[in-house]
């Protein structure tokens, strides 16, 4: 496919096929095509917390207002934003030594930025929930280029889904992705209307 193909057949999809199962080697080549998505100093703040068993989807399923296509997806992600990712930034600068971007002497300035840019809560938060965005939109189209459907949802209750599966206060719930194959017997209805570009471009100031 190409990119505009990818965007117009990628849909969110409501109802999977109970009977065809994602496996992870398909999961992790899907990720390895949304991994590549910017992310501010290249920290990746996301987690990928897997709900394949049915046990484990029926908790989801209570945390998530009893939605259905909990059940029926191969397997749901619950998308993780690390709000203290800005920490992790040995490994990142050493790559970035070894790769020309920085010099070794320049190690401890460079080190101190992200702290600076993200350290209090309310702009850790920002950070970590605008780079999951990038990466859960990444994951949904390379999904689809695979042949794999996919549906965002941000119909759940945050501390619910917390408690369920015993997350660390560090991480927000930014999304779920339900991922599977449509059940083609349940047609998709025609897309709804986007906005066209006058109704959202604003020039210069409002």
């Amino acid at each position: 496919m190409d990119l505009k193909n990818i965007f117009e057949k990628r849909r969110s999809v409501n109802f999977f096929d109970t009977k065809e199962n994602i496996n992870e080697t398909l999961l992790e080549k899907i990720y390895n095509i949304a991994r590549l998505v910017p992310s501010s100093f290249n920290l990746q703040p996301w987690k990928m917390l897997l709900v394949k068993n049915q046990e484990d989807k029926r908790k989801l399923r209570k945390a998530a207002f009893n939605q259905e296509k909990i059940e029926d997806a191969s397997v749901v992600i619950v998308l993780l934003a690390d709000m203290e990712g800005y920490k992790n930034t040995d490994k990142l600068l050493n790559d970035m030594i070894a790769k020309g971007y920085i010099k070794q002497e320049e190690k401890e300035k460079h080190s101190k930025m992200p702290e600076t840019l993200y350290g209090n809560p309310f702009a850790g938060r920002g950070f970590a929930l605008r780079n999951v965005g990038l990466f859960a939109m990444g994951f949904m189209l390379a999904a689809k280029d695979l042949g794999v459907d996919t549906h965002p949802m941000d119909g759940f209750e945050p501390e619910k889904v917390k408690e369920a599966f015993k997350i660390p206060d560090r991480y927000e719930v930014a999304m779920l992705i339900a991922v599977g194959y449509h059940d083609k017997s349940k047609n998709l209805l025609q897309r709804l209307n986007r906005k066209e570009y006058e109704e959202v471009v604003v020039r210069g100031s409002f």
